[in-house]
């Protein structure tokens, strides 16, 4: 039997669809912001005072204060890997398009604050989160061993390995006033060590010129 063709979707419903996502993308940010100043103390008011919106406004969208809690930290997670897969776009070497964003990754603190602090705030939620976020990495080492870029024995053992040494660095880079970008990257050497690549090939590709940090 022919497949039937789907319902067009009514203009109304459309927009209101639209009108949802954005009032949704705007208290997560907003919820970024005071995550990040508040910490552990947050109070679902305080959320609600910073976006200028009504408590019973939050509940519509969700169901207590730590399901919207783990929800901003993987939208933080996400909307940080869009920007910087947009950073490397132009890059071709697969070796870099792998290690620009780990460089990017330890900066976070710099180019995006509110959620390097909201990371370091909640990093019992952070934790839970992790394996979706990594997912993508071991998925690189996979394209890179296909491609015989790498030859790695265990992708998913040195994606939990280096998204470690990723995830401290960029706690460090937050919460510790002496650490340096040089440290950042010295740390990103020592993760490069685990899939194989040489210290002199590991140094080059951490000196190599970063992209422009403004978000």
């Amino acid at each position: 039997m022919p497949r039937s063709a789907k319902k067009p979707i009514a203009p109304e419903l459309g927009r209101k669809a639209a009108y949802v996502a954005r009032n949704r993308a705007a208290l997560l940010k907003s919820t970024q912001e005071v995550l990040g100043i508040k910490g552990q103390a947050v109070t679902i008011e305080d959320i609600a005072e910073h976006a200028e919106i009504a408590v019973s406004t939050i509940y519509k969208h969700f169901k207590d204060k730590d399901a919207l809690v783990e929800a901003t930290i993987l939208w933080g997670f996400k909307s940080w890997e869009e920007w910087a897969l947009n950073q490397v776009a132009d890059i071709s070497d697969p070796l870099e398009q792998l290690v620009m964003p780990m460089r990017l990754f330890v900066r976070v603190n710099k180019t995006h604050p509110h959620h390097a602090q909201s990371v370091v705030n909640f990093f019992n939620i952070t934790k839970s989160i992790a394996p979706e976020v990594r997912m993508n990495l071991q998925n690189h080492l996979l394209l890179l061993n296909k491609i015989k870029v790498l030859n790695i024995e265990n992708p998913a053992a040195a994606a939990n390995n280096i998204s470690a040494i990723m995830l401290f660095t960029l706690m460090d880079q937050t919460t510790n006033t002496k650490a340096t970008i040089a440290d950042a990257d010295k740390a990103i050497r020592s993760a490069l060590s685990m899939i194989g690549i040489s210290d002199a090939k590991a140094k080059k590709l951490t000196e190599s010129r970063i992209p422009d940090l403004a978000v």
